[in-house]
C-alpha cells in the first residue's frame, strides 16, 4: 500500500531545507535588511520633522509678527494719509469759500450801486414817467 522511502524522504528533507536555506540567503536576509534601513530612514525623517516642526512654528509666529507690524504700518500710513488729504481738501474749500465770499460781497456791491443808480434815475425821469402814465390813462 503505502511504502515510506526512507532515502527518498531524506531526499526530500534535504532538497527542502536546501531551499529554505537558498531563499534566506537570497530573498529574506536583503528583504528584511531593505525593510529595517527603510524603517531607520522613515524614524530619522520623523525626528527631524518633529525638530524642525519646532523651527517651522518659529519661523510661522515670526512671519505672523511680521505681517501684523506691516499691517499696523500700513493702517498707519494710511490714517496719516487720509488726514494730510482732509487737509488739503479742508484749505481748497476754504479759498473756494472766500473766492465765493469775495465775489458775492463784489455782486453786493455792485448791485447796490446799479439800484442806486437806477432809484436816482427814475426820481430824476418821475416826472416824465408820470405824465405818460397820466396820459395813458387819460386814454383808456
Amino acid at each position: 500500500m503505502l511504502d515510506i522511502s526512507l532515502g527518498l524522504l531524506i531526499f526530500t528533507a534535504v532538497v527542502f531545507f536546501g531551499l529554505i536555506y537558498l531563499l534566506d540567503k537570497t530573498l529574506y536576509k536583503p528583504l528584511l535588511g531593505f525593510m529595517n534601513k527603510r524603517e531607520d530612514l522613515i524614524r530619522t525623517d520623523k525626528e527631524s520633522l518633529e525638530e524642525s516642526g519646532g523651527e517651522v512654528d518659529e519661523a510661522l509666529s515670526r512671519a505672523n509678527a511680521s505681517i501684523s507690524e506691516a499691517k499696523a504700518e500700513a493702517s498707519k500710513l494710511r490714517e496719516a494719509e487720509v488726514a494730510a488729504a482732509k487737509e488739503a481738501a479742508a484749505k481748497e474749500l476754504s479759498i473756494a469759500q472766500e473766492a465765493i465770499d469775495s465775489r458775492y460781497a463784489e455782486f453786493a456791491k455792485e448791485l447796490n450801486l446799479e439800484r442806486d443808480s437806477l432809484k436816482k434815475n427814475l426820481q430824476a425821469n418821475l416826472s416824465t414817467y408820470q405824465g405818460a402814465l397820466s396820459s395813458k390813462l387819460k386814454k383808456v
